[in-house]
């Protein structure tokens, strides 16, 4: 078995991917493992008639991303963290940025989905099994490692 020595955590600006995050912090920690975050700002397509241009949606959630990275970064700040943050689809930016980085572990906070989301909508993680060549380890919602 390949032993983790480069964990990669795909964020957004969820509690879910929080959660995850931390719990990622700890497990490299406890293995002695590197640690990434990549945090991936989906394309927007905004809504032009109501005035709200994609770029103006991408900011936005490219500062909500920006504000949780600083936020783990004091919160941990005897960790040594490489982050960067890119715009596109995120499984294909969250592969990519495994592939170019050899990690050998990507932890991702889970989203839950209503019936109808989960019918109409592909989740990330699930498009992200086709895409990547590593393990995924997946934290649920409501994880709390503090028991």
């Amino acid at each position: 078995m390949k032993m983790i020595n480069k964990i990669i955590i795909a964020l957004d600006s969820s509690a879910s991917a929080l959660n995850a995050t931390n719990y990622a912090i700890e497990l490299a920690q406890e293995l002695k493992a590197k640690l990434e975050i990549v945090a991936i700002i989906n394309y927007s397509l905004g809504n032009i008639d109501a005035g709200v241009l994609p770029q103006d949606i991408e900011k936005v959630n490219i500062a909500q991303v920006k504000n949780l990275v600083k936020k783990i970064k004091t919160k941990h700040s005897n960790i040594v963290i490489k982050d960067f943050e890119t715009v596109g689809v995120p499984e294909a930016e969250i592969s990519k940025k495994i592939d170019e980085w050899e990690a050998d572990l990507l932890i991702l906070g889970h989203h839950s989905h209503t019936f109808l989301e989960s019918l109409f909508i592909k989740s990330v993680e699930k498009k992200l099994i086709n895409h990547i060549n590593c393990p995924i380890l997946i934290i649920p919602k409501k994880f709390n490692n503090k028991k």
